[in-house]
């Protein structure tokens, strides 16, 4: 009954250490999920600060030429055509590089969402990872709980062999 016992427990304990194994593994796979998607996302903000980076540029440059336009302008009354129409071709691209704006402030918008749910899910993560250190206190509580019973008990056994002991 004793070794049953003994059986029992360190079955018990095994499957409680092969479970806080498989716990331990799933969270270390999570933190490198979660790395990896920290880079790609770090990877993602920085392609688009470039990307604004030649917007800001290219409105410079645009800017300039608009100024350049107007001077050749003043100075040469004959290159009014060709002013008129470098003027028209600046206001569309200016109006292109709008749009091209407007989309970028899009994706970033929805690239801060993401970042934001992936936040959100890693606040999430570290909930459950506090949670099972709570309950892996719980069990080692348990277990000793459960070595103090088997002290306890084994003192119970010898008392009830010394009263037989001393029948015969």
């Amino acid at each position: 009954m004793y070794e049953d016992e003994n059986k029992l427990r360190l079955s018990d304990n095994l499957a409680n250490a092969e479970g806080n194994f498989k716990v331990l593994k799933e969270k270390e796979k999570m933190e490198k999920d979660l790395r990896f998607f920290k880079l790609d996302f770090a990877k993602m903000v920085a392609d688009k600060e470039q990307a604004l980076a030649e917007l800001g540029n290219t409105k410079i440059a645009l800017t300039d030429l608009k100024e350049e336009l107007q001077k050749k302008s003043i100075s040469d009354k004959s290159a009014t055509n060709i002013h008129q129409v470098f003027r028209a071709k600046a206001e569309k691209d200016l109006e292109l590089m709008k749009k091209e704006l407007k989309l970028m402030k899009q994706e970033r918008e929805k690239t801060m969402k993401d970042s934001d749910e992936v936040m959100q899910e890693m606040e999430k993560l570290m909930q459950e990872r506090d949670e099972l250190k709570k309950d892996k206190k719980k069990l080692e509580y348990m277990i000793g709980d459960l070595f103090k019973h088997k002290e306890e008990t084994k003192s119970k056994i010898r008392k009830v062999r010394e009263i037989l002991d001393g029948f015969e």
